[in-house]
């Protein structure tokens, strides 16, 4: 009994005895080791506040809802809580600023060339053997000792601009394609394109330009180069807030697929943009007409390649869940899903692509194929995931937005740089709204009436890409105060545009409710009629009647062709859907088409007698 009671006895004297020797070493230790829990008690703290505004971001969006408040849009104060949050961390401080602060200069004066990404720190304590520190290092200068305050608030509170484009982003992208509504999105495809491709770049050289003349003006010190750049971010609208009034209110059909068919694919266009913009250099002060052609040549290689490589790895996926029996394992086929979707995002980004672009046409051709594969577990939970986790990522980063406004130190305020953006901004807008639709109009039916264009016009909100975009790189004055400029951007016109979005849509007499679905009935009604007259020939086999968007002469020319291409080859190839390959292509291909052709297809296709 004696022994069990000195065994322990005499472990701690000799641990005791072993720490003693080292005096200086252990202080150092036990330092670091307080250091470390009180870092991580204080990220768990600021992760908690995150949390709690996001448990009372939901529970305002139902208020919203219930009580049908459309003054202000949930988005809106969404962002009034990021403000007020921002102000406390920034102004109360929360105990964020108990930390040591060292300026470390190279060793024998060596030349920098490229920033650091990773410090090494060695301290060696008198009496004690050397402890390192390893420390990442986060981008800018300080000087004073403000400026160090400062920097270890944002050290705390803010996140690295990698995570928005990783984790926060690739989700809200894939729900806009996985959540399309197909049907009126094709009616209006050709009008969304145009609005897409041709606007968004009117837009980002419009803004780009009209901002070189005003800076140039006033003195500003800007480069065209950084301005152009300025006005491709700018140009990606996130119009969540509008779509989800319209949503609310049940607006006109057509008018909701424009502006969410723009929203879904600008953010594309405008990250790609951006990138071949600030990639874009040139040997000359003069830029001649191989580098004009060099800078198209890239657009197109990044966009279309992005577009191609998220729409096969799409494909892959709708493959590989038809030719297994993985449906019967829900969970599997559910977590399959998920990874398979993100798999295009970093797959895009490792061959120099655009993730953006890859993961919403993935998005856009798995809800396409690869969603009628699946069971029916599968179908709702995948819908309800990424539904939910789009609104919370979507809520998080305007919460962010308003929290940055106080605590991020690179952002330089420059108002008369956002007043002349603002300008700019609603100038280039215009700029492609009203030419393009006048355009449009001489071939388009039903033709784009005015007040679509009017409302079109007040729908660019910007969000979170414009966000994201400006503060991957704040590297010098000019870049912060592109990023400081683009958070207001976002803030006024989430708080204008977004509450001013229910009375806009009463002011312009744009139909809602029940006049909306009364005038689509007439509309659909009305085209159908025409259509039958223009085309006897094919009144026996497309009827009036006919279930929306089963109608070939329901869309454009272009998915008039591809869709037949699809329902004859594709989605036999992808999905259970009969006839089958084997009964629609040659006999000569029937080794092949056997093996593309799943034991459901034949069952389908071959019923038992």
């Amino acid at each position: 009994m004696k022994l069990v009671w000195f065994l322990p006895v005499a472990l701690l004297i000799v641990t005791q005895v072993a720490l003693g020797s080292n005096n200086g070493n252990n202080g150092l230790d036990m330092a670091a080791q307080r250091r470390a829990a009180n870092i991580h008690r204080m990220d768990t703290i600021i992760l908690l506040t995150y949390v709690s505004v996001m448990v009372v971001i939901v529970v305002t969006a139902w208020a919203f809802k219930h009580y049908r408040l459309r003054f202000i849009h949930e988005s809106g104060v969404t962002l009034f809580y990021g403000l007020l949050i921002g102000f406390v961390i920034r102004y109360f401080g929360l105990g964020l600023l108990q930390s040591q602060t060292f300026d470390v200069e190279t060793k024998n004066k060596t030349v920098v060339k490229e920033p650091p990404d990773y410090l090494m720190l060695e301290v060696k304590p008198e009496g004690g053997s050397s402890v390192s520190f390893h420390y990442e290092l986060i981008e800018g200068f300080f000087a004073d000792k403000r400026k160090k305050i400062e920097q270890q608030i944002e050290q705390k509170s803010v996140f690295s601009p990698e995570v928005f484009f990783n984790m926060l982003i690739p989700p809200i992208i894939f729900n806009a394609g996985y959540s399309l509504k197909k049907r009126h999105f094709f009616r209006n495809i050709g009008s969304i394109l145009a609005i897409v491709f041709i606007g968004t770049t009117i837009s980002c050289f419009g803004t780009g330009c009209l901002m070189f003349v005003f800076t140039s003006i006033f003195q500003m010190g800007y480069t065209f180069k950084e301005l152009l750049f300025f006005g491709a971010l700018i140009s990606a609208t996130d119009p969540v807030t509008i779509i989800s009034v319209f949503n609310d209110m049940n607006v006109e059909a057509d008018l909701f697929a424009l502006i969410f068919g723009e929203s879904a694919l600008n953010d594309a266009v405008a990250i790609v943009l951006s990138e071949v913009i600030e990639n874009f250099s040139t040997s000359s002060e003069a830029i001649t007409l191989h580098d004009f052609g060099s800078a198209i040549a890239g657009f197109a290689g990044v966009f279309f390649g992005s577009l191609m490589l998220g729409f096969g790895i799409g494909c892959m996926n709708a493959f590989l869940t038809k030719m297994t029996l993985i449906s019967e394992h829900p969970l599997l086929e559910s977590s399959l899903f998920v990874l398979i979707s993100y798999i295009s995002f970093l797959v895009a980004e490792v061959c120099g692509l655009t993730g953006i672009v890859s993961v919403l046409f993935c998005g856009i051709a798995q809800a396409h194929y690869t969603y009628n594969n699946l069971s029916d577990e599968s179908q709702s939970n995948t819908k309800h995931f990424f539904h939910m986790i789009s609104f919370i990522m979507e809520s998080f980063i305007f919460c962010y937005i308003g929290v940055s406004v106080f605590v991020t130190n690179n952002q330089r305020w420059s108002f008369s740089f956002l007043l002349f953006s603002l300008i700019s901004i609603t100038a280039s807008r215009a700029l492609f709204v009203y030419p393009l639709s006048w355009l449009l109009n001489i071939r388009r039916r039903p033709k784009i009436p005015k007040r679509y264009q009017h409302m079109i016009l007040f729908a660019g909100l910007r969000g979170a890409m414009a966000f994201a975009l400006a503060g991957r790189n704040t590297s010098t004055e000019n870049r912060q105060t592109i990023f400081a400029t683009t958070t207001a951007v976002v803030i006024v016109t989430v708080l204008v545009n977004g509450g001013l979005t229910s009375w806009m849509i009463e002011y312009l007499q744009i139909k809602h409710g029940k006049d909306a679905i009364e005038e689509g009935q007439r509309l659909e009604n009305s085209m159908s009629c025409s259509r039958g007259e223009q085309h006897s020939d094919l009144e026996e086999t497309i009827p009036v009647t006919m279930a929306p968007g089963l109608n070939p002469w329901d869309k454009a020319f272009l998915p008039r062709k591809w869709y037949h291409f699809d329902a004859s080859f594709m989605k036999p190839l992808l999905t259970h859907a009969t006839p089958s390959l084997e009964q629609t292509l040659p006999p000569f291909c029937l080794p092949i088409t056997s093996l593309l052709t799943s034991s459901r297809q034949r069952a389908v296709s071959n019923p038992p007698n």
